[in-house]
């Protein structure tokens, strides 16, 4: 199976590392519109960028606020730096297609996630929720 493009917007491109007909130029198309303006808004580097891109864990603190504003501009994460499990869920629907199997493993993962308890600062949550959809997007063989 494809692999995830970003671990920022996990949850939205969930779908798209099932689906082999993935336009992933598009998608780090997306990806960039949102993150250049959040890397500036925030202070990021090009190592926060390209940790993101290489699915790392952010190292610097301003690397997570990068991933919560991507986030945020998704409409992935609401004003109170949770998870928008609505708005997830049809990010997931977007990105599989009519697979009911593929967006069934999406919906799964986006709602284990979801449910995990992350800190109040929205920077540490973007960073928990990613690790999250890493670590369940590994045990289900899809990176």
């Amino acid at each position: 199976m494809q692999r995830f493009v970003y671990s920022v917007v996990m949850i939205a491109l969930l779908g798209a590392a099932l689906v082999r007909a993935f336009d992933e130029k598009a998608a780090l198309a997306k990806f960039m519109e949102y993150a250049e303006p959040c890397k500036v808004e925030v202070g990021a580097s090009d190592s926060d960028m390209d940790e993101a891109m290489k699915h790392l864990p952010a190292s610097t603190y301003e690397g997570k606020c990068m991933r919560s504003c991507v986030m945020k501009k998704f409409n992935l994460m609401d004003a109170n730096g949770k998870l928008d499990t609505n708005a997830g869920h049809e990010k997931a629907k977007q990105y599989t297609g009519n697979d009911p199997a593929k967006l069934k493993i999406a919906l799964e993962i986006g709602d284990i996630c979801a449910a995990i308890t992350v800190p109040d600062d929205h920077c540490e949550a973007a960073e928990a929720y990613g690790k999250c959809f890493k670590s369940e997007a590994q045990t289900r063989g899809l990176m």
